[in-house]
Protein backbone atom coordinates (compact mmCIF):
# COMPACT_ATOMS: atom_id res chain seq x y z
CA UNK A 1 0.00 0.00 0.00
CA UNK A 2 2.85 2.28 0.91
CA UNK A 3 5.12 1.46 -2.69
CA UNK A 4 1.59 2.54 -4.25
CA UNK A 5 1.09 5.31 -2.32
CA UNK A 6 4.71 6.81 -3.38
CA UNK A 7 4.65 5.34 -7.12
CA UNK A 8 2.07 8.04 -7.24
CA UNK A 9 3.79 10.98 -6.83
CA UNK A 10 6.17 12.49 -9.53
CA UNK A 11 8.76 14.96 -9.26
CA UNK A 12 6.08 17.63 -9.27
CA UNK A 13 4.12 16.65 -6.12
CA UNK A 14 7.54 16.22 -4.47
CA UNK A 15 8.63 19.99 -5.35
CA UNK A 16 5.22 20.91 -3.82
CA UNK A 17 5.56 19.60 -0.73
CA UNK A 18 9.22 20.89 -0.22
CA UNK A 19 7.67 24.52 -0.79
CA UNK A 20 5.18 23.88 1.22
CA UNK A 21 7.77 22.85 4.56
CA UNK A 22 9.56 26.20 3.22
CA UNK A 23 6.80 28.23 3.64
CA UNK A 24 5.82 26.61 7.25
CA UNK A 25 9.44 27.36 7.95
CA UNK A 26 9.86 30.83 7.37
CA UNK A 27 6.20 31.39 8.99
CA UNK A 28 7.30 29.39 12.15
CA UNK A 29 10.61 31.98 12.35
CA UNK A 30 8.70 35.12 11.70
CA UNK A 31 6.27 34.46 14.64
CA UNK A 32 9.82 33.70 16.72
CA UNK A 33 11.13 36.91 15.61
CA UNK A 34 8.32 39.06 16.49
CA UNK A 35 8.29 37.57 19.96
CA UNK A 36 11.46 38.39 20.66
CA UNK A 37 10.79 41.76 19.44
CA UNK A 38 7.88 42.15 21.35
CA UNK A 39 9.95 40.87 24.61
CA UNK A 40 13.02 43.37 23.94
CA UNK A 41 9.85 46.38 23.81
CA UNK A 42 8.12 44.86 26.64
CA UNK A 43 11.67 45.07 29.38
CA UNK A 44 13.81 47.78 29.26
CA UNK A 45 18.03 46.66 29.73
CA UNK A 46 19.94 48.23 32.88
CA UNK A 47 21.78 50.36 30.77
CA UNK A 48 18.58 51.88 29.19
CA UNK A 49 17.63 52.45 32.98
CA UNK A 50 20.33 53.81 33.97
CA UNK A 51 20.92 56.42 31.87
CA UNK A 52 17.51 57.55 32.85
CA UNK A 53 18.27 57.19 36.58
CA UNK A 54 21.49 59.67 35.51
CA UNK A 55 19.35 61.99 33.45
CA UNK A 56 17.02 62.56 36.27
CA UNK A 57 19.65 63.09 38.69
CA UNK A 58 21.21 65.91 36.86
CA UNK A 59 17.97 67.54 35.77
CA UNK A 60 16.86 67.35 39.59
CA UNK A 61 18.57 69.87 42.17
CA UNK A 62 21.10 68.50 44.69
CA UNK A 63 18.79 69.11 47.23
CA UNK A 64 15.64 67.36 46.19
CA UNK A 65 15.05 63.89 47.55
CA UNK A 66 16.33 61.51 44.79
CA UNK A 67 13.21 59.85 42.77
CA UNK A 68 12.05 56.08 43.62
CA UNK A 69 13.99 53.87 41.44
CA UNK A 70 12.07 51.45 39.25
CA UNK A 71 13.12 47.63 40.53
CA UNK A 72 15.82 46.34 38.64
CA UNK A 73 14.94 43.02 36.82
CA UNK A 74 17.86 40.71 37.06
CA UNK A 75 20.14 40.30 33.53
CA UNK A 76 22.42 37.49 32.33
CA UNK A 77 26.38 38.09 32.88
CA UNK A 78 26.80 39.14 29.09
CA UNK A 79 24.66 42.05 29.28
CA UNK A 80 25.16 43.85 32.66
CA UNK A 81 26.95 47.21 32.73
CA UNK A 82 29.54 48.03 35.29
CA UNK A 83 28.53 50.23 38.37
CA UNK A 84 27.26 53.95 37.17
CA UNK A 85 29.86 55.06 38.72
CA UNK A 86 30.56 57.47 35.94
CA UNK A 87 27.29 59.44 36.51
CA UNK A 88 28.79 61.92 39.52
CA UNK A 89 31.66 62.57 36.93
CA UNK A 90 28.88 63.29 34.06
CA UNK A 91 26.63 65.35 36.54
CA UNK A 92 30.26 67.63 37.08
CA UNK A 93 30.04 68.41 33.74
CA UNK A 94 26.25 69.92 33.91
CA UNK A 95 25.43 72.84 35.20
CA UNK A 96 23.56 72.62 38.10
CA UNK A 97 20.10 75.34 37.05
CA UNK A 98 19.98 72.84 33.95
CA UNK A 99 20.52 76.39 31.78
CA UNK A 100 24.30 76.09 29.79
CA UNK A 101 26.11 73.00 29.03
CA UNK A 102 29.68 73.17 28.02
CA UNK A 103 28.90 71.52 24.72
CA UNK A 104 27.13 73.93 23.79
CA UNK A 105 30.28 76.45 24.25
CA UNK A 106 33.09 77.22 21.56
CA UNK A 107 35.82 74.72 21.56
CA UNK A 108 39.03 76.78 23.38
CA UNK A 109 40.99 78.32 20.57
CA UNK A 110 44.46 75.70 19.65
CA UNK A 111 47.35 77.26 20.03
CA UNK A 112 49.01 78.39 16.90
CA UNK A 113 45.77 78.04 14.64
CA UNK A 114 46.44 81.09 12.59
CA UNK A 115 49.67 80.11 12.27
CA UNK A 116 47.64 76.70 10.81
CA UNK A 117 45.14 78.70 8.82
CA UNK A 118 48.20 80.71 6.93
CA UNK A 119 50.29 77.30 5.68
CA UNK A 120 46.73 76.15 4.65
CA UNK A 121 45.94 79.23 2.79
CA UNK A 122 49.63 79.41 1.37
CA UNK A 123 49.98 75.88 0.59
CA UNK A 124 46.32 76.65 -1.61
CA UNK A 125 48.11 79.51 -3.14
CA UNK A 126 50.89 77.49 -4.38
CA UNK A 127 49.27 74.36 -5.53
CA UNK A 128 47.16 76.79 -7.79
CA UNK A 129 50.49 78.20 -9.13
CA UNK A 130 51.83 74.40 -9.85
CA UNK A 131 48.61 73.59 -11.64
CA UNK A 132 48.88 76.98 -14.06
CA UNK A 133 52.92 76.08 -14.26
CA UNK A 134 51.74 73.00 -15.58
CA UNK A 135 49.11 74.20 -17.71
CA UNK A 136 51.78 76.70 -19.38
CA UNK A 137 54.45 73.84 -20.08
CA UNK A 138 51.85 71.51 -21.10
CA UNK A 139 50.74 74.23 -23.91
CA UNK A 140 54.34 74.85 -24.88
CA UNK A 141 55.17 71.34 -25.03
CA UNK A 142 52.09 71.13 -28.03
CA UNK A 143 53.62 74.20 -29.36
CA UNK A 144 57.30 72.71 -29.67
CA UNK A 145 55.45 69.37 -31.36
CA UNK A 146 53.52 71.40 -33.64
CA UNK A 147 55.83 73.56 -34.99
CA UNK A 148 58.58 70.19 -34.95
CA UNK A 149 55.52 68.85 -37.13
CA UNK A 150 55.31 71.81 -39.62
CA UNK A 151 59.03 72.32 -40.26
CA UNK A 152 60.75 69.85 -42.58
CA UNK A 153 64.10 69.16 -42.18
CA UNK A 154 66.46 70.90 -44.20
CA UNK A 155 69.69 70.31 -44.64
CA UNK A 156 72.95 71.63 -43.09
CA UNK A 157 74.43 75.17 -44.36
CA UNK A 158 77.31 73.26 -44.38
CA UNK A 159 76.08 71.39 -47.79
CA UNK A 160 74.03 73.99 -48.87
CA UNK A 161 77.24 76.24 -49.36
CA UNK A 162 78.65 73.03 -50.93
CA UNK A 163 75.98 72.52 -53.38
CA UNK A 164 76.07 76.39 -54.35
CA UNK A 165 79.67 76.24 -54.65
CA UNK A 166 79.09 73.08 -57.43
CA UNK A 167 76.37 74.25 -59.18
CA UNK A 168 78.86 77.73 -59.51
CA UNK A 169 81.18 75.03 -60.88
CA UNK A 170 84.03 74.83 -58.37
CA UNK A 171 85.90 71.37 -58.15
CA UNK A 172 85.51 68.85 -55.12
CA UNK A 173 88.81 70.08 -53.90
CA UNK A 174 88.11 73.77 -53.47
CA UNK A 175 84.67 72.22 -52.16
CA UNK A 176 86.45 70.08 -49.27
CA UNK A 177 88.81 73.07 -48.62
CA UNK A 178 86.51 75.95 -48.59
CA UNK A 179 83.87 74.09 -46.55
CA UNK A 180 85.77 71.55 -44.40
CA UNK A 181 84.27 68.46 -45.94
CA UNK A 182 85.74 65.04 -46.54
CA UNK A 183 87.01 64.68 -50.33
CA UNK A 184 84.40 61.61 -50.45
CA UNK A 185 81.62 63.96 -49.68
CA UNK A 186 82.75 66.74 -52.19
CA UNK A 187 82.75 64.07 -54.63
CA UNK A 188 78.97 63.50 -54.19
CA UNK A 189 78.25 67.05 -54.02
CA UNK A 190 80.16 67.68 -57.01
CA UNK A 191 77.73 64.89 -58.77
CA UNK A 192 74.69 65.87 -57.91
CA UNK A 193 75.20 68.99 -58.78
CA UNK A 194 76.22 67.40 -62.45
CA UNK A 195 73.38 65.25 -62.30
CA UNK A 196 70.66 68.65 -62.04
CA UNK A 197 72.58 70.27 -64.05
CA UNK A 198 72.00 67.26 -66.38
CA UNK A 199 68.24 66.75 -65.76
CA UNK A 200 67.70 70.20 -67.01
Amino acid sequence: MDLELLGRFGWREGLIAMIMLLVVYILVLFVRMRRLHESALATPSLAAQSAVAAYTAIQQPESADPPPQAPVTPQRPADVVPPAAAVPDAAAHFDTGGTSFPWNEPPPQIPGQELIDALQRELYQLRCEVDELRAEVLAAREDVRQAAKNTAPSAPPLYNDAMQMAIQGHDATAIAHRCGLARAEADLIVALARNRRDGR
